[in-house]
């Protein structure tokens, strides 16, 4: 069942279990879907009377407007097939350099734009905080906190995806069934070995972690 469909404890539950799906990628996106709606619901409740005589209201409307939480939703289970598809390359030797190119870029894609969209979605609270009903700025503030936590969790998840290859080791182990001093008749170890196999260039890597500083700098002046 896709991510967004399921009851939070399920979804929990699915994340704690031993499967590839929800992962780390999953897990930021509906972080970040949680971190819009807590400020959602700030500028929800900055519609009173005298927010609509200020000009507060329209700018609450706004906030509302821009930050949908059903891109982040779509974006759990968009990395789980992503993920799904990842795996493919690691198993098919045959599949061509353009698909399996397409593949990879596709699943370091989605953390790269989910980190994005959380610092955006930071940049447009912010904004609001001015506006925001004071009874209720924490939830605001609750809603970049949140997204902070996702932008740094979908950076990890771009930087380190990774697979697990099988390859032929040149030692060689005797047969059980035949005589030990026929090399013929040893059989190869295989070995498991966890490999990066997609990861951002070093000059993508220094732009998120900008992304991820101006973040981190908007964090700290919201708690001072």
């Amino acid at each position: 069942m896709a991510s967004k469909s399921l009851p939070i404890d399920q979804f929990v539950t699915a994340l704690a279990s031993k499967q590839p799906t929800p992962g780390g990628g999953g897990a930021a996106a509906i972080t970040a879907a949680i971190g819009n709606a807590a400020a959602q619901m700030a500028a929800a409740y900055t519609t009173r009377k005298k927010d609509v005589e200020s000009g507060a209201a329209a700018k609450a409307s706004d906030l509302i407007e821009a930050l949908g939480t059903a891109p982040f939703l779509k974006a759990a289970d968009d990395d789980a097939e992503a993920y799904a598809a990842l795996q493919r390359t690691w198993k098919e030797s045959s599949m061509p350099p353009e698909e399996k190119s397409a593949i990879e870029a596709r699943a370091l894609g989605i953390p790269t734009t989910l980190l994005e969209d959380c610092h955006r979605g930071i940049l447009k609270i912010r904004e609001f905080l001015p506006y925001c009903n004071t009874n209720i700025v924490s939830d605001a503030k609750v809603g970049i906190h949140t997204l902070a936590g996702a932008a740094r969790s979908a950076y990890q998840v771009s930087s380190c995806i990774v697979g697990s290859v099988t390859h032929m080791n040149e030692m060689y182990v005797p047969s059980h069934s035949h005589a030990t001093n026929n090399p013929m008749a040893q059989s190869p170890i295989r070995q498991h070995q966890t490999i990066m196999v997609n990861s951002p260039s070093d000059e993508e890597k220094v732009r998120l972690k900008q992304l991820l500083k101006e973040i981190r700098h908007l964090e700290d002046e919201i708690l001072s």
